[in-house]
């Protein structure tokens, strides 16, 4: 898929992306099917079904179902921790006057992805817990990005003098992702409907609850 396109939701990247119809159609298929069913609950024939399109299509582009499960997770995995230079690392360095506004503003970007990639991202915490290949891709494209990050956010958050003198940075990422993940998987799949004014203030709490625990 093109890497020059702003990623934000995974569907919209994958409708504007360079593709062949009948790819861009099996993808969508199986964001879909795998978000509600799993990865091992859903067949190549219903994805088939699902996207209107043959076996022998969805074969021709993916050559197994795995490589068809990695093609969604892998620019999710990518974009959740963006790229050094990116849009995300420039808007975290125009609020970073402050620890708070640097967390407030992650916690929301963040957050907003996760929603705006719900299906997917239900799909790569679902792997995440049985699949090792899905683990070791995660584990691959932090460690090789984490040197981006630190550069940036991490100096950011340091320069604020506002950090605890005994933690680092794996320390705050826990902490953020904990928070964030719980909450996402509680609005999107235990309390659904919750109101935008609730999802707000509870975020609220979350940037307290983050602050509490890495400020001095």
């Amino acid at each position: 898929m093109s890497e020059d396109i702003v990623f934000k939701d995974l569907n919209d990247w994958i409708e504007h992306s360079k593709m062949p119809n009948g790819k861009r159609n099996v993808l969508k298929a199986a964001i879909k099917l795998f978000a509600e069913r799993g990865y091992d609950g859903t067949s190549t024939a219903e994805i088939a079904t699902e996207s209107g399109m043959s076996q022998a299509t969805i074969f021709k582009y993916f050559k197994t179902k795995d490589i068809l499960l990695k093609s969604i997770i892998e620019p999710v995995i990518k974009h959740l921790l963006p790229e050094y230079g990116g849009k995300f690392i420039n808007d975290v360095s125009d609020h970073s006057a402050t620890l708070e506004q640097m967390i407030h503003f992650i916690i929301r970007d963040r957050f907003n992805f996760l929603v705006n990639n719900k299906s997917a991202v239900m799909i790569l915490i679902s792997e995440l817990l049985i699949n090792d290949d899905i683990k070791e891709m995660a584990l691959e494209f932090v460690n090789e990005k984490k040197g981006q990050f630190v550069d940036v956010i991490w100096k950011g958050m340091q320069e604020t003098g506002q950090l605890r003198d005994d933690i680092d940075l794996l320390f705050v990422l826990r902490t953020i992702a904990s928070q964030l993940i719980f909450y996402f998987i509680q609005t999107q799949k235990l309390l659904p409907g919750t109101s935008d004014e609730k999802i707000d203030q509870n975020l609220m709490r979350i940037e307290s609850a983050v602050i509490r625990s890495i400020s001095k």
